[in-house]
């Protein structure tokens, strides 16, 4: 399994970046990466992990790295049973070895970026930072439109990760 952190988050992580410039190829178990999030919380963070190609996203509370890696594989997992994807999840290669790495793709970058401050607002509005609200703030996101570079890649004006997870259950 592949994360690509972004550089604060491999600081914080103490993690030295390694360059890695190659992506795997096909469609799963694709990339990770990885960034932090406010909550608007006084000490509250959360690393946002996102899949690429299928664009979903994971939401883990803290801003510790090595921790958030291992509760991973679990939060994905619960993503895709409770949304009806569970048949894919073996795909995904959770229960491997993770590689951190450094991003270096400007276009996820930039998703990254703008689903930021989504988040952080939805982080915000809620009373309390559960991990059922967690939940339900990546349920409403597998629906989160993408343009752009990732986009164009498929031939369409936006995708939705639910159809990107669609796409791949029909293959």
């Amino acid at each position: 399994m592949i994360i690509r952190a972004t550089a604060k988050l491999l600081t914080i992580a103490r993690i030295k970046p390694v360059k890695m410039e190659a992506s795997k190829s096909g469609s799963l178990p694709g990339e990770w990466y990885a960034s932090l999030l406010s909550t608007g919380r006084k000490g509250g963070s959360v690393i946002h992990f996102l899949h690429h190609p299928t664009m979903i996203s994971i939401l883990v509370m803290g801003r510790s790295l090595n921790k958030a890696l291992d509760v991973l594989p679990v939060r994905v997992h619960a993503l895709l049973t409770r949304n009806g994807f569970s048949d894919l999840a073996k795909g995904f290669e959770l229960f491997t070895a993770p590689e951190v790495v450094t991003t270096n793709n400007r276009s996820i970058l930039a998703s990254i970026t703008q689903m930021k401050f989504d988040l952080e607002y939805n982080l915000a509005l809620l009373e309390e930072v559960e991990p059922s609200e967690i939940s339900g703030i990546e349920d409403r996101f597998l629906k989160y439109l993408f343009g752009g570079k990732i986009a164009r890649a498929e031939s369409k004006s936006y995708i939705k990760p639910v159809d990107q997870l669609n796409k791949l259950r029909n293959i």
